[in-house]
């Protein structure tokens, strides 16, 4: 006869510290539970002498060093144990790990701009490469239609030899009318051009960039959207605020 046995505990492991990795912190910190439902089950079979045994924890935890507040599921099978593994597994969300980017708190940037560039952070921090880099790509496109750039100088092979230097209305021209128009400096410019060969290799190609890649992209991409975005507006405040002193 099989028998099933399931038992739910509220708060049993309220007030528990556990280990886990910090999204804010960067590292593995101390993490208090503060609210907690445990569930637990069998199924077994008396006559032909098995059971299989299973347990849930879900637990709203918060790091005791910069108080961010996650949600962790530590979950056990008894049927996953083998020699290398209790069966055990645990999930925090937000999802995080050592390489995980915070989002930067853009309040100037466009919300169409800001969407795109929340949405490729996640993608980074869920291990989805392909698509943070046709994010990227995304991105740079839509900074191109925001400032207005339809088209810009692109240097091509002439058919004698040498070079020319002709207007093009693709992402590569439209980056270098950002550069035409003074929004960027040459070496943000050619930086950008990177970001385009990564989307294209990563659309295009469905090639996988690699993580290190992905994270300097990044970091450029936010260089560019405080340059024409932020930057300006804190300039703008500071001026304000002269004026109202000489008042």
């Amino acid at each position: 006869m099989l028998i099933t046995e399931k038992k739910a505990t509220e708060n049993g492991t309220k007030g528990k510290i556990v280990s886990v990795h910090c999204i804010e912190c960067k590292r593995s910190t101390r993490h208090l539970v503060t609210v907690s439902l445990d569930k637990t089950g069998s199924e077994s079979n008396e006559r032909e002498g098995w059971s299989v045994d299973w347990s849930d924890r879900y637990q709203v935890i918060e790091c005791q060093g910069c108080e961010t507040v996650s949600f962790r599921h530590q979950s056990w099978f008894s049927e996953a144990q083998d020699f290398d593994d209790d069966g055990t597994t645990e999930r925090v969300y937000p999802l995080r790990n050592k390489d995980a980017i915070n989002p930067r708190p853009y309040h100037n940037v466009p919300s169409n701009l800001r969407r795109i560039y929340t949405e490729l952070i996640d993608c980074f921090n869920n291990d989805s490469p392909t698509l943070c880099a046709a994010g990227l790509r995304a991105l740079v496109e839509g900074v191109c239609a925001q400032q207005g750039i339809a088209d810009g100088p692109v240097e091509l092979p002439a058919k004698g030899g040498g070079t020319q230097v002709v207007r093009r209305d693709n992402l590569e021209g439209r980056i270098a009318g950002l550069q035409e128009k003074g929004l960027l400096t040459q070496s943000s410019a050619q930086t950008l051009h990177e970001h385009r060969y990564l989307g294209n290799s990563a659309v295009h190609e469905l090639a996988r960039p690699s993580s290190d890649e992905l994270k300097l992209a990044i970091e450029i991409v936010e260089h560019v959207l405080d340059q024409l975005y932020e930057l300006p507006e804190k300039a703008a405040e500071l001026h304000r605020a002269i004026d109202r002193r000489k008042k």
